[in-house]
């Protein structure tokens, strides 16, 4: 018995084997650049708006807060879209967006009401990518060394 369940239009099948390796990779950039353009307007758009919304939530002194988590999801999210340093890029992204769960639980599920759905679905692909690592499309794998 194969462990590989049949396909109900085996036609598919070539299709999904041809995808198969770039789906990891897509998935990885896509998070990494949304994380990148998240983090820049806390930078360069509004730094003090920012920290005056880091304070409110209880996170003193507010620009500190607002320049480490704008690093974090700029420079963070550049890294893990190139797949460099992924493992270890990973980990202070992770702690950044399991801080925004909490924060979150105030509003709920759902993130149109500001809940903690975006950054729980984001923590589990960032967690992946801390367990799996960039896999061979990344930088880390063309320098064949990863954490």
């Amino acid at each position: 018995m194969s462990d590989t369940p049949k396909l109900f239009i085996p036609q598919f099948g070539p299709i999904y084997r041809a995808f198969a390796p770039a789906t990891e990779p897509l998935i990885r950039v896509a998070v990494g650049l949304s994380l990148a353009a998240h983090g820049y307007p806390k930078l360069f758009t509004n730094p003090a708006g920012n920290a005056a919304f880091f304070e409110q939530a209880g996170f003193s002194p507010g620009m500190f807060w607002a320049i480490l988590v704008g690093l974090t999801e700029t420079v963070g999210g550049i890294f893990l879209a190139a797949g460099f340093l992924t493992r270890a890029v990973s980990v202070p992204i992770l702690i950044f967006l399991l801080t925004a769960i909490h924060y979150h639980t105030q509003f709920g599920f759902y993130w149109n009401a500001r809940g903690i759905e975006y950054p729980l679905v984001l923590s589990l692909v960032v967690l992946h990518y801390l367990v799996r690592g960039g896999g061979p499309w990344s930088v880390d794998a063309k320098l064949g060394r990863e954490f």
